[in-house]
Order: C-alpha cells, then structure tokens, then sequence
C-alpha cells in the first residue's frame, strides 16, 4: 500500500521549478471553496481568497462556465484558428467589443498572460521599427525570456536578455519618501526626462494599472496620465498589462476605465476564461492593422472550448461588476478597523476586490516582514482560510471570486484577522 501523499508524489515525478504556496491536496471546488480531505477521512471546506491568483472570478465550477465547456467540447475541441474558421474566437471578440468597452479594439487570443505580453512586444517593436522598452520596478508580466526582460524578477537568473529595456521605479505612495504632490511631481519629472532622452528608440512603455506581484499596489491616476500623455507626444506605444486587473477585479471590466486613459495595447487573460487557459492582447484597430500577417500566430490560439468558457465568463461576471466596489468597500472597512492596531500592519490598500495587507516588523521603520506573513498564511490555512502573498512576500493579499457573497468574504476576513492577531 501507498502511503505517500499526492504532494509526494508529485515531488518524485514533477518538475521541482514550480514553487508551492503549500502542500494542500484538493479533491474539488465549488463557488468561493475548494474541497480537502480533512481528518478521518471528512471533507475540508476552504474558503479561497486566492481564486487561483486571481483566475476563477466565477467561483469554482460555476454552472454556467461547466456547461459552455461541456456544450462545445461535444461539438468540436480543435481545429487549429490558423486553418480554418469557425465560431468561438470570433463571437468571443464580438462580445469583448460589445460589452466591455473595448469597441477601437482587435485580439489576438493567446493561452495565458505570459503570451498575451510577448505578442505585444513583438507588436511594439514590429510597429514602430524600434528596440527599447521602458518598464517599472516591481513590476511582473511573466516568465516567458521576452516578459522577464520588462519584469523585475527572474532578471538576473536568464542574462543576458533582451534588451534595451529600461526600469523606473512603481509609483508607491506608502514607500515615498517625501509630501505626495512632491513624490508625484518628481516621479513625472522622472518619467518626461528618459522619454525626452530615449523615445528616438523607444517603442513601448509597459506598465500594470495596479502591480500584482509586486506588491498590490494601485497606480495613482496621474501617473497612469502621465504615461499617456507622454507616449503620445512622443509617438511611443503606451502597454497597459491588465492580466490581472481585467475582467471585472477592480469594479469596471477593466482597471483602465477608472483612470480615464486610453492604451494603445492592453494584454489580457487570469479572470477571462474561469480557469480555462486563455488570455488576449487587444491593440487598437489601427495599430493592429500595420501587423504584418504572418508576423505573429499560434496554434492554440483562440480554442474553441476556451473561447467558450470565455464567453460564459463575460455573461456571469457581467452583472457582478456592479456589486464589486461595495463589497469591497465593506471588506476594507473591516479590515481597518481589525487591524488598526496591529503592530505588524503597515498598510491596507486596494482597487476593488484586490486587496493587499503590507506587513512591516514595525511600522516606524517599515521593514518588510515575510517571515511572518509565512506564519499567517500556514495559520490561516489551518482555519480554513486560503492566502497567498505578494510583494516580495511581506503582502497578504485577498482576490476572492467576485461570486462570494459579503456573509462569505467577512467570514474569511474575520478568521485571517484572528490569525493575525493570535500571532502578534
């Protein structure tokens, strides 16, 4: 008999790259839960305020999505979108026209964030004839030699990369170091300067509207202006990555439409499919028009079961949207008040249902504490709560399906506020 784990297991036969959160075994998910085999036997109910780094904003296994998937799978799995034509990438993209505001907008549907990025790079240098990137420290837009290249981490792992890529720091209002509207000005001032130097051979600025790994940290709205403003005066492409922002997270479909800008490129995936591996790079019709044909493909692309996992994706999360900054509202009330003493919370911050809990040592001196953000999320685990950080892992932060109900979503709260506060 076989008494290993499937964690075990999988360590003797799986890849030890991929990093592990923990060592849970799931046997299946329902809604805002994941199911877990618990003692003697009995059936663990977890509440997953990660919802699979924010992919599975319908719940999990939501009806609707299940069906779609189930319908088309029983008609047709692949074809190939580069050899023939037939319904789902097209109704897909009519729809992501129709309801989300993205009428200027053409897709390129890809399997993931990771590719999303790579073809709006290759986008940008095909476009413009030009080599540079400008990112921000702290930012993460995958894992593929192109996306590390304009992400902070993994740089030094894979040298050399390709380059010329530039870094600026994020716009963090907690780590500035001077009065906002002096932070805020400088960092502008900061951002005209390599733009006037660079934009002879810049093609892009690439930037997340709130960081994700690195921190949840949300832009302010001038920043994001700014770029804008900028790569229009200069003729530079401006690359929204809303790969986790999108498809309703933040209270719009996507983070962009509360700052009131307009990218040229947006890339796209996590919530869009409900788990289903597919995500899109939209460009402006006029931009995507001077893409060679040829220039750019891919097998997979445009799935005809994810296309429709997608499609069913947009009709659940459609009336949700309106609920999500209330409830969002709600669960940051909670947690400042909970936490307002708390010697190991720095800051609570968020845009809609991404909220992030920064952990310090103290909060006189704001040293990171991952460590104990560690500690948290094993306890919080223990009481069935599920978190994951961000930040260089000193950042809790809660993405939970935009379906949980309030009665849910301050349930969790209350017993990671209990964890927190047990472990002070």
């Amino acid at each position: 008999m076989n008494d290993e784990t499937l964690a075990q297991r999988g360590d003797r036969v799986l890849s030890g790259v991929q990093s592990h959160v923990s060592r849970l075994t799931v046997t299946g998910g329902r809604g805002p839960y994941l199911y877990a085999e618990g003692p003697n036997g009995q059936r663990r109910e977890i509440l997953d305020l990660a919802s699979g780094i924010a992919v599975t904003s319908t719940g999990h296994c939501h009806p609707e999505v299940v069906q779609a998937i189930q319908d088309q799978a029983s008609r047709l799995i692949h074809a190939c979108a580069g050899i023939v034509y037939y319904d789902g990438p097209v109704q897909l993209a009519e729809e992501l026209r129709e309801k989300t505001g993205l009428s200027e907008y053409q897709f390129f549907f890809t399997q993931s964030g990771t590719e999303s990025i790579e073809a709006a790079l290759k986008l940008a240098r095909f476009v413009t004839k030009k080599p540079r990137f400008l990112a921000f420290e702290g930012g993460f837009h995958g894992r593929s030699l192109g996306a590390v290249a304009v992400s902070s981490k993994y740089q030094a792992m894979y040298q050399p990369l390709m380059g010329p890529v530039g870094f600026l720091p994020y716009p963090n209002r907690y780590r500035a170091e001077q009065p906002e509207a002096v932070f805020l000005a400088n960092w502008e001032a900061q951002l005209a300067e390599y733009m006037a130097t660079h934009h002879a051979d810049l093609a892009a600025v690439i930037i997340e509207p709130m960081l994700g790994e690195g921190g949840y940290i949300p832009a302010p709205a001038v920043c994001l202006q700014a770029v804008e403003r900028l790569c229009n005066q200069y003729g530079v492409l401006f690359i929204l990555d809303e790969i986790q922002t999108g498809f309703g997270r933040t209270g719009q479909w996507f983070a962009h439409q509360h700052y009131g800008v307009d990218p040229d490129v947006i890339t796209l995936a996590k919530g869009m499919g409900s788990g289903m591996p597919i995500g899109a790079m939209a460009a402006k019709a006029s931009v995507m028009a001077k893409w060679e044909t040829g220039a750019h493909g891919g097998t997979y692309c445009g799935n005809p079961v994810c296309a429709a996992a997608a499609r069913a994706t947009l009709d659940v999360v459609e009336p949700l949207i309106p609920t999500v900054n209330a409830l969002a509202h709600r669960a940051m009330a909670v947690l400042n008040d909970r936490l307002a003493d708390h010697p190991y919370v720095g800051d609570i911050r968020g845009l809609g249902l991404m909220i992030g809990i920064e952990c310090v040592t103290d909060r006189a001196t704001r040293v990171p504490n991952p460590q104990w953000v560690k500690t948290v999320m094993a306890a919080a685990l223990d009481s069935d709560v599920l978190v994951i950080a961000c930040g260089g892992g000193a950042v809790i932060r809660l993405m939970p399906p935009l379906i949980i109900t309030e009665t849910q979503l301050l349930d969790g709260i209350e017993r990671l506020c209990a964890v927190m506060h047990a472990h002070r």
